[in-house]
């Protein structure tokens, strides 16, 4: 069957995967989370690429860890006292996940006077757009803890129901990262305090300076920037920032820092959500979700009323995991009836994670790494 345009051929698998790769690359400026995603576990989202993983296939990320011990004084023996080299990992499975986008009919585009929507040229741009914004909302809902209903092994909670927040909430909320303790752990809401843990490995920016990330929702956003202390300790700073993370991209939505903190404001999710599953979310807008504490829902789901809390995230190196299987790839079917009309499909083969890694020897006694949310904290906050 031939092609329905010069731009594309179906008959090469290479050049087709090219294409495809060329449009995805378009509308990677998009992305909100392309500034912190690379190749390596010095990423806040760290992606791994394997091109032989297909469907239920198996991603592993493999992680070394830092030798501790304590020195052999004068002439006592040593041999046999060596600090056994610490070892973690972590696997992904990927599946295959297609989006779909209907051609429609080429007369019908003429009446309407579009040539442009029923070509191959158009779908590639609006499937490649939709993947940026699905692919985001992936790692959204697997640092919120919506994908699979994850509870987060370590959460900050601030009430800020009945005022806004203060500087000294910011401050507050650097000093637990940076001593490990003040943690709480369950339900929004809960006082159930958690056990200590190692301070959040700081991301590295294209500068050099090491930063955690803050991810608020508009919500949250506003309530910062409606208090005239904050503003002065913040804001400021906000006027003279041009932060840059991988491939020196900028980051979006800068609203200030405070210590190590870089606090930025992403959108508030906007479709609809019938599982926790990648397929079961149709993306209009992605971003941040809130709960909604009366009918125990997230945005998106079907209960879901209005906003109770807020889920921010507070972001170190290697904090999601991003695995791709198989090339992507762009496909089309006509109909039988003549090929009148046709639909085209990316494909993927892909998961997304919150790292939680397992110690393949053993895990330090203190500094804990293993079988916890290793590079995020969430920063539950009652705004209602």
């Amino acid at each position: 069957m031939p092609a329905q345009t010069g731009v594309v051929s179906t008959s090469s698998d290479l050049i087709r995967k090219r294409w495809l790769r060329e449009g995805l690359l378009q509308a990677a400026s998009k992305s909100f989370w392309a500034p912190y995603t690379g190749m390596s576990p010095d990423s806040i989202v760290y992606q791994v690429n394997n091109e032989s993983a297909e469907s239920g296939h198996t991603v592993v990320f493999d992680y070394d860890g830092n030798i501790v011990g304590k020195a052999i004084k004068g002439k006592s023996t040593a041999y046999g006292k060596g600090e056994q080299k610490k070892k973690f990992s972590d696997t992904i499975t990927v599946d295959r996940y297609r989006l779909v986008v209907d051609n429609g009919d080429k007369f019908d585009g003429a009446n309407i006077g579009d040539l442009s929507i029923n070509q191959h040229t158009d779908s590639r741009a609006k499937l490649s757009d939709l993947f940026i914004r699905w692919k985001d909302q992936s790692i959204f809902d697997a640092a919120q803890g919506f994908k699979g209903n994850v509870t987060p092994t370590h959460t900050i909670q601030t009430d800020a129901s009945s005022t806004n927040l203060a500087y000294s909430d910011l401050v507050t909320t650097e000093k637990i990262l940076r001593t490990g303790t003040g943690y709480k752990t369950g339900a929004f809401g809960s006082s159930t305090a958690t056990t200590d843990r190692a301070p959040l490995e700081p991301f590295r920016l294209q500068d050099g300076r090491s930063i955690w990330l803050m991810v608020v929702d508009p919500f949250v956003a506003a309530n910062i920037k409606g208090n005239s202390t904050a503003n002065s300790g913040i804001m400021a700073l906000a006027q003279h920032a041009d932060l840059r993370g991988n491939g020196n991209k900028v980051f979006k939505g800068i609203i200030g820092q405070v210590g190590q903190l870089v606090i930025v404001e992403a959108e508030s999710f906007f479709g609809t959500s019938t599982g926790t599953g990648l397929e079961d979310t149709e993306v209009e807008i992605c971003g941040m979700r809130q709960w909604d504490s009366a009918n125990t829902d997230w945005t998106g789901e079907s209960a879901y009323s209005s906003a109770v809390y807020s889920r921010c995230l507070i972001m170190g190196r290697n904090a999601i995991q991003i695995a791709f299987g198989k090339q992507p790839d762009y496909k089309f079917q006509e109909s039988q009836d003549f090929g009148i009309k046709s639909e085209s499909a990316v494909e993927y083969w892909m998961n997304t994670q919150k790292t939680n890694l397992t110690a393949e020897n053993s895990d330090y006694s203190k500094a804990k790494r293993a079988s916890l949310d290793h590079g995020i904290v969430a920063w539950d906050i009652k705004i209602a």
